[in-house]
């Protein structure tokens, strides 16, 4: 609660309920991890809000060498014979400038890179059902001429994989499928019905051309399906179906957060930055663990 300078009177300040509801649900997130993923969550949030403070000081820093220097150039600027005694203390306040400068672009650098790394944790967390349940996830023991940079084109490796495998076309007789799915509901559009009054009527189409269409789905579904794989609606079939590419991807992944738990472990004892698309779970070193109800479907 303040008092408003002009009005003068008590103004209450409320955080609005949203915000409490989200705090509060982090919280109780929070409050479920592991001590480990707890204290490495709270280790983030301390480093966040320090770089935020360091950087603060040194912009006010910056800023305080900036006044005296900006009304020195102005003077010099504006002056046809600027006198000696202002050049020679700009001459010396100008490299106190760059300095200050500098140490708010790094102190503003590490800031940016401190709060990036935790607001992808907290929007992980923010993200997980609230009934979700952690189990901490060690990091595999590196192997012998291990490091940073192998861990991290495994990492690459398997991410392409896993977009190849995502993007990869459906087998032909699932595409077969598929297609002739798709004729059979434009059909029903097409499928004809008397009214009350004994007219023939079809469900609404956008045009005219859809509604030929849709015509010809029921028709003749079977001439549809043809003549479009006639014309090449199919494309080359990958080798894989849906469940064995839902499987595949499964492992990969799994493979995959393995090799981003044991990148963070080399991060910690190697030193480096860490990774802006860093799993944030890797990081905090956990799983999340399945319900009860999907562990028995």
């Amino acid at each position: 609660m303040t008092t408003h300078p002009i009005l003068n009177h008590r103004v209450m300040e409320f955080t609005p309920a949203y915000v409490r509801e989200a705090r509060d649900a982090l919280a109780a997130t929070v409050a479920k991890l592991p001590p480990s993923a707890a204290a490495k969550f709270r280790a983030f949030e301390d480093a966040a809000f320090a770089a935020t403070a360091a950087a603060d000081a040194a912009r006010a820093k910056r800023d305080e060498k900036l006044k005296p220097v900006a009304a020195l150039r102005e003077g010099v600027a504006r002056s046809d014979s600027p006198h000696p005694a202002n050049l020679k203390l700009l001459a010396q306040l100008e490299p106190e400038l760059e300095h200050a400068e500098e140490v708010f672009r790094r102190f503003h650098a590490e800031r940016i890179s401190t709060g990036m790394a935790f607001s992808a944790i907290q929007r992980a967390l923010e993200e997980l059902p609230p009934n979700a349940r952690f189990v901490e996830a060690p990091a595999p023991e590196p192997k012998k001429g291990q490091t940073l940079t192998t861990a991290r084109e495994t990492v690459a490796g398997l991410k392409g994989n896993i977009a190849a495998l995502e993007h990869s076309a459906p087998t032909v007789e699932e595409q077969e499928a598929a297609l002739r799915a798709a004729i059979a509901k434009r059909g029903e559009i097409g499928r004809p019905s008397m009214d009350r009054t004994g007219r023939l009527r079809t469900e609404a189409a956008t045009n005219a051309s859809a509604a030929a269409l849709a015509v010809a789905c029921w028709l003749d579904p079977e001439g549809v399906f043809d003549r479009m794989v006639a014309e090449g609606a199919l494309r080359e079939g990958g080798s894989l179906s849906a469940a064995e590419k839902a499987a595949a991807l499964a492992t990969l992944r799994a493979s995959l957060f393995e090799a981003e738990l044991l990148e963070e472990a080399l991060l910690l004892r190697d030193g480096g930055t860490r990774r802006n698309d860093a799993d944030p779970l890797a990081i905090l070193g956990i799983k999340v663990e399945a319900s009860a109800k999907r562990r028995a479907s």
